[in-house]
């Protein structure tokens, strides 16, 4: 070797491995009170780069009146309550689900960057989850205010437990779900055009299987299970006391009176039972008139042996007829509907419902930190 590989190479490397190797210092645990500051660090940054955009936040809170008095439009003062209660609970999730729907995508290249450097997932997801929470349920008090409003009002009957507070709780958890699976969304797509598409294409879903249309049935029933708008819809009719018009005979949750009827049947029992308590009374009026008829006809024929006996007997009276049986009319449907809903989910039930929407809250908050964490570089 040529003198300076010696001095430049070989001599350097001698004296760096006859130096004594030095651990690496241990890495710190991560503590709860890092995953806090963490996390409010996040929420205070969130909120403050929202708080910039004041005209989209203005659009946010806008629309929820807006819809209220569109409800107010389209419900008939008469007709049955279901479609005031589907829009609460599908709006609720609309709003979390388009506010979500595109804020992790945006953002990828920043939280790259802070991963690498020991973003926690779990203060990652939390904030913003906190700070659209606040969006989202302010939205669901502007909704559910403006139709209370038309409630007490008398404009349109909107009723529910505990002056409807116990709906508006049930929008804000659905609104919570919305806010879930729009992060999910975000987490699992690679643009935000791509977000923004996917968000109708769930959305609909929620419109054709979660009850609306009608009692589901089939595929349709089965389909419905993993849609939030179902068990949030049915909470809500569950909430407004309402007696149904669909129940046990159309494959609908039993009624709570008139042996699990709705109205629709119970009319067409109590008919039924008119009917047929007519066709006795008929039957009666036939069998008495024909039994007087016979009863006369034999006092004739014994008038006419005693005239020819010679006697002088009291000539029978005919029988008049009794009153006609009395036949009630049929009965009709109200033309007001306004105190019923159409039917309660064969499936559903108070706990159920809540049971099954916070089932759904986790699992896309479980199922979205799987993504962010499976997409983690190094």
């Amino acid at each position: 070797h040529t003198p300076q590989y010696k001095l430049n190479v070989a001599i350097p490397l001698t004296e760096v491995s006859s130096r004594p190797q030095q651990a690496a210092p241990a890495k710190r645990r991560t503590t709860l009170g890092d995953l806090f500051r963490q996390w409010a660090t996040l929420s205070r940054r969130y909120m403050g780069v929202l708080a910039r955009d004041k005209f989209n936040l203005f659009i946010l809170f806008a629309q929820a009146p807006i819809i209220a008095l569109l409800t107010y439009l389209v419900v008939d003062a008469k007709g049955q309550r279901d479609f005031p209660y589907f829009i609460m609970a599908l709006v609720a999730l609309w709003f979390g689900t388009s506010v979500a729907a595109r804020e992790v995508i945006r953002e990828r290249a920043v939280y790259n960057r802070e991963r690498m450097v020991n973003l926690g997932l779990l203060p990652y997801i939390g904030s913003k989850l906190f700070v659209l929470l606040l969006i989202v349920s302010f939205q669901c008090i502007l909704l559910f205010g403006t139709l209370k409003l038309l409630d007490l009002t008398k404009l349109m009957d909107l009723p529910g437990r505990f002056g409807g507070l116990t709906l508006l709780f049930v929008m804000i958890l659905t609104g919570m779900v919305g806010i879930a699976l729009g992060l999910f969304i975000s987490a699992v797509v690679r643009t935000s055009e791509m977000a923004t598409s996917l968000v109708p294409l769930i959305l609909i879903p929620q419109i054709l299987f979660s009850g609306l249309v009608g009692v589901p049935v089939g595929i349709a029933k089965v389909a419905g299970v993993v849609m939030p708008a179902t068990w949030s819809f049915d909470e809500m009719k569950r909430l407004s006391g309402l007696d149904v018009l669909r129940a046990k005979d159309e494959s609908a949750e039993p009624a709570s009176k008139n042996e699990g009827r709705g109205l629709y049947k119970q009319i067409e029992h109590e008919n039924d039972k008119n009917i047929q308590d007519a066709q006795q009374r008929i039957s009666a009026y036939r069998s008495d008139a024909q039994n007087k008829s016979r009863d006369f006809e034999r006092n004739m024929d014994q008038y006419q042996k005693d005239l020819m006996k010679g006697e002088s007997p009291k000539k029978p009276t005919a029988p008049e007829p009794g009153p006609a049986p009395e036949v009630s009319g049929a009965k009709k449907v109200p033309d007001d509907l306004s105190n019923f809903v159409d039917f309660l989910h064969p499936w559903g039930g108070h706990w159920t419902n809540l049971g099954v929407l916070l089932a759904m809250l986790f699992g896309l908050l479980g199922a979205t930190g799987i993504a962010l964490r499976s997409q983690d570089i190094g």
